[in-house]
């Protein structure tokens, strides 16, 4: 195959588009054409924070259509011409955790966006012209009239639903406060109207003005600073509290002193490693329940494209950005606030 264009991370800060030739073939798979490749703040932190081990072709919410296939693949698996989503991990398919169709959480699963280029055929990611396709990645075929810069929404709308009806059990009617409005946070408020919702409000912080309003836009009832969020909460507390928000730790505690008695906590925001001060009496005596989430169940994904073909333009509150693959870093540079004006939400890169 031809050399491809790709944007390489060889290190914090250090990102080029460059022509990169694919590695050794393994014995079977299939190249996917990408479309589009959504930006999130995963990548961010890989641009600006994480040591590199190897050079990577970053990009994970990967949109694309079937270009080549060869040797031995699974059955079912996507033909050419099929346009599909994929789900970022690539799992074993064997471990106990696969067998129980907890794929998401295997621990020899490999990732799209964060596999080194030593590993053949050297395209894991999404931010590239073609990226690799391995036999036992999960894909979701796209409707075909939903936009590709549209469509790479599928990972955060996917991951709200997940948290809010398998996570969190939430029952119609009952209220939900999400603590965040990041794209994880707005696609979580949309997820909780959708799945019927009684109350339900967006907590931010200074500055997130415009983000409250998308939230409201998304289904909110309210978008509110969260230092202002007693004043506004319902009676009694909240039944669900999901805490997308990364960094400091101490926003769980403040989800558990959120929640109503007997009420769920979602904890979906990475905290860098830094532990919580949340008060185990306070879970204990008002029997609270605290669950982490890592990324979302698979059928939330059938579940978030069919929403984005239904409601195409209700994810206008997105605003999401478009830039071209040479326009990587400074896609990235926007996204984490580095340039001048307000910090997008989502961006997109596309190859078209």
């Amino acid at each position: 195959m031809s050399p491809v264009r790709a944007a390489v991370l060889s290190a914090p800060r250090r990102i080029e588009v460059t022509s990169l030739a694919p590695g050794p073939l393994p014995p079977g798979g299939a190249w996917v054409d990408i479309e589009a490749c959504g930006l999130c703040g995963s990548d961010w932190s890989w641009y600006a924070d994480r040591p590199i081990a190897a050079p990577l072709v970053p990009g994970h919410e990967i949109v694309g259509r079937v270009a080549e296939v060869w040797g031995d693949r699974p059955a079912g698996a996507p033909s050419v011409g099929d346009r599909v989503a994929l789900e970022e991990r690539v799992p074993c398919r064997m471990c106990a955790l696969c067998l129980a169709g907890r794929h998401r959480l295997c621990p020899a699963s490999t990732r799209y966006g964060a596999t080194g280029l030593d590993t053949p055929p050297a395209l894991w990611g999404g931010f590239a012209e073609r990226v690799y396709l391995a036999p036992a990645a999960n894909t979701h075929l796209v409707p075909s009239t939903v936009a590709a810069e549209l469509a790479v929404l599928f990972i955060p709308l996917s991951n709200g639903l997940s948290w809010v009806s398998s996570a969190a059990g939430l029952r119609p009617g009952e209220s939900v406060v999400v603590l965040g409005v990041g794209q994880h946070g707005l696609a979580t408020v949309a997820a909780a109207r959708r799945c019927g919702a009684g109350t339900v409000i967006a907590a931010g912080r200074a500055g997130d003005e415009m983000r409250l309003l998308a939230a409201e836009a998304l289904g909110a009832d309210i978008g509110v600073d969260s230092g202002k969020l007693a004043a506004v909460m319902p009676p009694g507390g909240a039944d669900v509290v999901v805490d997308t928000t990364p960094g400091p730790s101490r926003t769980l505690a403040q989800a558990a002193g959120l929640a109503a008695l007997g009420g769920r906590v979602v904890l979906a925001g990475l905290k860098a490693g830094e532990p919580s001060q949340v008060s185990t009496d306070v879970l204990v005596r008002r029997e609270i329940t605290v669950r982490g989430v890592a990324a979302r169940e698979s059928w939330a994904i059938g579940a978030a494209l069919r929403w984005l073909e239904e409601e195409p333009g209700l994810f206008a509150a997105f605003g999401s950005l478009c830039f071209g693959l040479g326009q990587v870093e400074r896609a990235l540079l926007t996204i984490g606030g580095e340039v001048a004006g307000p910090r997008p939400v989502h961006a997109v890169i596309t190859t078209g």
